[in-house]
């Protein structure tokens, strides 16, 4: 097949989906077009296995259930670069994500070849062959795509099935495959997880600087902006800006035309829901004081916060020198800040509703989580 091909054809899509079922192995790439939508609009699905190279076309009228039932077969490995947003459309499309998923981009850092890696730039590690990026910014929805759009997009796989052996065979050397199994898995389920509405408030930055009243609004504001966005499949900015919620929980607007006083509310916004808000904004102040958000505090201005930092932050580092894998692999400053405000902010009774901060989730749970808990301790 001319790795350029487009499967339009439902009998060529499904010879190789058992293609790839007989090799065990299989690349993947999603191109999608995400300008103006909250949810990403799926254009094109790269794929290769074996000597194969398919081009799926999402809308082209094709049952796709034969490809989808590969992702979660766990006798195929399926080998994904930095699958993030590939793994929403994952979700969204069909309830599930791939199982026994090597994420190069992971494979990568593991290997200690570069942290965070470009796929264009593993492809000129290891086979000194620049990437053409100049269909990057292709509507991936349009039709017909031309000859160049189809091999850029067939690039994407091509050399990713290669990188796999290669990838596979330094981790292995390392002792890591199994924890490149595990975060490549962790990555994908992460893209699954959603905060609940009405907590999404204790995520917002600089929340802390609100009091009660405030942050009854916030709170209120917050689960109607991702509704919002949700209902309407527009991005969040759009409804408004994390910093434009902020300052309508400050302001506490009681009319309408005070609207036009809050910086960057987006003038569509504030034509078409400007009511809605004002009377959101306007029920949440009158809420009880015993029904108020219980207040959030600067982190670095708590208590024992420097301490508790630098005594994680130490434990983390001796487990990361027993592992034998940089530090940066296991937690980063946010990471160790997130579990941090888990520990000390977020109500004991949100805990089985949120999805679980990094550091005690996982494999990163498995071997930190007890002795964590302990240092967080007050």
């Amino acid at each position: 097949m001319n790795p350029a091909e487009l499967v339009t054809d439902q009998h060529q899509l499904e010879q190789f989906c058992e293609h790839a079922r007989q090799h065990q192995l299989l690349a993947i790439d999603t191109e999608f077009v995400r300008t103006r939508t909250l949810f990403a609009k799926l254009g094109l699905i790269q794929a290769r296995s074996g000597d194969e190279v398919v081009l799926i076309d999402p809308i082209a009228g094709l049952d796709l259930a034969p490809f989808w039932k590969l992702l979660p077969d766990p006798d195929v490995v399926k080998v994904i670069h930095a699958g993030g947003e590939d793994y929403e459309i994952f979700w969204q499309k069909t309830g599930e994500l791939p199982n026994n998923l090597f994420d190069s981009q992971v494979a990568a850092a593991f290997a200690e070849i570069g942290d965070a890696m470009g796929y264009a730039a593993l492809v000129e590690h290891y086979f000194s062959v620049t990437l053409d990026k100049s269909q990057s910014r292709t509507d991936w929805l349009k039709r017909p795509l031309t000859d160049s759009q189809l091999t850029y997009a067939a690039a994407d796989v091509q050399y990713l099935y290669d990188i796999y052996p290669k990838l596979l065979a330094m981790v292995e050397e390392k002792g890591h495959y199994d924890l490149v199994l595990a975060e490549s898995s962790y990555q994908a389920k992460k893209r699954a997880q959603q905060v609940p509405t009405d907590l999404l408030y204790l995520f917002i930055g600089n929340a802390w600087q609100l009091d009660p009243q405030q942050l009854a609004v916030l709170k209120e504001l917050a689960a109607w902006r991702q509704t919002r966005a949700e209902q309407e499949n527009i991005p969040l900015s759009f409804v408004a800006k994390e910093h434009v919620v902020m300052e309508l929980a400050r302001k506490l607007p009681e009319r309408t035309d005070k609207l036009y006083s809050i910086t960057d509310l987006p003038p569509m916004t504030r034509k078409y829901a400007g009511d809605e808000l004002i009377a959101l904004i306007s029920k949440a102040r009158e809420s009880s004081e015993a029904d108020a958000p219980a207040p959030l505090y600067r982190l670095t201005d708590m208590p024992g916060y420097k301490n508790t930092f630098n005594a994680i932050k130490a434990h983390i580092q001796t487990v990361a020198n027993k592992q034998q894998i940089p530090i940066a692999l296991i937690a980063s400053r946010r990471q160790i800040n997130d579990i941090i405000h888990w520990a000390w902010q977020i109500p004991p009774e949100f805990y089985s509703r949120l999805p679980q901060p990094d550091l005690f989730a996982d494999w990163r749970g498995a071997i930190l989580r007890e002795p964590l808990e302990k240092l967080l301790q007050r």
